[in-house]
């Protein structure tokens, strides 16, 4: 059956309102902390250090935990250290020869070469030059010591750099949650994507067929999402005692990422040349092939995404790869069988991405005959 122009319209907002949900839940938890972070900073600014206005205090909590679960301590400790040294940098220069052009300028270039003696990563001196404008540009009267100004601002950064290390290094951080997150998602995509394909070959349509190959192209993103996590997460086990243990864990995820990214390659040029697919007997075919193999990718999904045993995933893809056989499905149209064609490759992946290995995921392939 083919879709109207509203019933795309509502899956590209049902597609657009489930990849927000899905970032929202990835950094409800992550924010969460930091936003504790950075009233405990602010709290400690006032009470511990004596400051009215210690406002630093949680820019520097905030900028060294963010809304991303990837927090390594050396990465947060660093990021703190950043800010704090952009701000003694502005406030000490701000009071010696005040705001303007050419200050902002010269302390931009004097906090990022300091930044980059005292440690190599990236954030440090990001921040240190950031917070040396802030000051600088900042009217002197803010930096007056009634308002916790002079090096008192510093101070403040050094106390939500403090709390936001502390955050980090006592809440447990599981990589493996937030790659198994984006592995539901992208794999999730392929599954809705290859349906999709097959409302596009059994209805014929143009209308059909052209959303169907947007969609395809659409997996990019949440693929893409994968692959930076996964590179976060392994990273992570590299540098963070507390992560080590998820490493194996991890490759597991990354080795199976790099697999259903070849499923989805294989089915964008299902996509494109079911094009020129004609409604009829073949094209049933392999629309029900198709759906098979969406069915069968959403329970890899889950079982990925959940962390559950791939058993019942590989026994559903086994089932369509015996049934993928081009001579039998595709015997009254040539193209019917040169998509199944095509479509045999991705099973192989996505029966690799399960845990077969690679004989015995051409094993399970029907016969070409």
């Amino acid at each position: 059956m083919s879709t109207t122009p509203r019933d795309r319209l509502h899956q590209r907002a049902y597609l657009w309102a489930r990849r927000g949900w899905a970032r929202v839940t990835r950094a409800a938890w992550p924010t969460t902390t930091a936003a504790i972070a950075c009233g405990l900073s602010y709290w400690a600014g006032q009470h511990v250090v004596g400051h009215p206005y210690p406002f630093f205090a949680p820019v520097a909590a905030w900028a060294s935990l963010g809304y991303t679960a990837d927090r390594s301590v050396r990465k947060v400790a660093e990021t703190g250290i950043g800010v704090s040294i952009g701000v003694w940098l502005g406030d000490l220069f701000a009071h010696a020869v005040g705001s303007g052009p050419w200050q902002v300028a010269v302390i931009v270039f004097i906090a990022v070469l300091i930044a980059r003696f005292v440690g190599s990563g990236s954030p440090l001196a990001t921040h240190a030059g950031t917070q040396a404008v802030v000051l600088v540009g900042l009217p002197i009267g803010v930096l007056s010591p009634a308002l916790g100004g002079g090096f008192g601002r510093w101070s403040d950064a050094l106390v939500g750099a403090a709390v936001a290390t502390l955050i980090a290094a006592i809440i447990p951080n599981n990589p493996v949650r937030r790659v198994r997150s984006a592995a539901q998602l992208a794999t999730t995509e392929l599954a809705e994507t290859l349906t999709h394909i097959a409302a596009a070959v059994t209805s014929g349509t143009q209308e059909d067929r052209d959303y169907a190959i947007n969609r395809a192209r659409s997996t990019q993103v949440p693929l893409n999402d994968w692959a930076a996590i996964s590179a976060v997460a392994l990273n992570a086990t590299r540098i963070n005692a507390t992560a080590r243990r998820y490493r194996s864990h991890i490759a597991e995820l990354d080795t199976q990422r790099v697999l259903v990214d070849r499923a989805i390659r294989s089915t964008r040029v299902v996509a494109r040349r079911a094009q020129t697919l004609h409604p009829g007997p073949g094209a049933d075919d392999v629309a029900e092939l198709l759906t098979a193999t969406a069915t069968a990718t959403r329970e890899l999904a889950h079982a990925i995404g959940h962390g559950k045993d791939l058993a019942v995933a590989r026994e559903y893809l086994t089932t369509v790869a015996q049934q993928a056989a081009p001579g039998a499905l595709g015997e009254r149209d040539w193209q019917a069988q040169a998509l199944i064609l095509v479509l045999r490759s991705a099973i192989v992946d996505l029966l690799e991405a399960a845990g077969a290995s690679e004989q015995e995921a051409r094993d399970a392939l029907a016969a070409l005959t």
